[in-house]
């Protein structure tokens, strides 16, 4: 009768499993942590390079990461814009700027949110792909000599745009009257007067009754 041979296999010790977990941990996180500072050095360096560019370009460029950034423009060159955000948010200010002829803008953005104030009296043409996100431009559309158009082709991605215009001042003094706030003005106005007419009414009493007592 064959004899049964019987293998053993130890068992590996607990303490050495955990402690090649942790190295194996510590050897992803180095090498996240090296990949991550090298794209923010990048975009950095790069990022300096745009605003350099910026100073002396009519049309500009912006390149956003995990950021989020005001622009405004005023009395600048300006041409238009090619902007391009992921994660981060964007607000374009163009309602100070005097627009002398017509403006393109170049959008891309993903997991984020642009918007846009653009003057009153301009006219917007928006040529949009949008993919899970959404897309609101309530500028009116205006007819005359003159009025000129700012041209927007966006690419929406899991994101939103977002496009107003700047109010007339007709338009200001009518929320105005909306809010209430020149009715509650006119109101405290008229109490006002009624107080001073009262005072006047007393005081003509009082020197009335002033002189009958002489």
């Amino acid at each position: 009768m064959a004899k049964t041979q019987m293998e053993y296999v130890v068992a590996e010790p607990r303490k050495g499993k955990l402690l090649r977990r942790l190295a194996k941990i510590a050897l992803v996180y180095i090498v996240v942590d090296n990949v991550v500072s090298n794209y923010a050095e990048y975009r950095k360096k790069r990022n300096e390079k745009l605003e350099e560019e910026n100073k002396n370009s009519a049309y500009k460029s912006y390149d956003l990461f995990m950021n989020s950034k005001e622009i405004k423009i005023g009395e600048e060159r300006f041409s238009g814009a090619n902007i391009k955000n992921c994660l981060g948010g964007v607000n374009l200010d163009l309602q100070e700027f005097k627009i002398n002829s017509d403006i393109f803008l170049n959008l891309s953005n993903v997991f984020g949110g642009i918007s846009i104030k653009v003057p009153y009296g301009v006219n917007v043409k928006c040529d949009s792909k949008c993919k899970f996100g959404g897309i609101s431009c309530t500028v009116p559309e205006y007819e005359g000599e003159g009025v000129h158009t700012i041209y927007i082709e966006a690419k929406i991605t899991f994101g939103g745009l977002a496009v107003n215009a700047a109010k007339c001042s007709d338009e200001t003094v009518e929320d105005m009257f909306e809010e209430g706030v020149l009715e509650n003005l006119s109101k405290e106005i008229s109490a006002a007067r009624e107080a001073g007419a009262c005072r006047d009414m007393g005081d003509t009493i009082a020197d009335g009754m002033a002189q009958e007592e002489m």
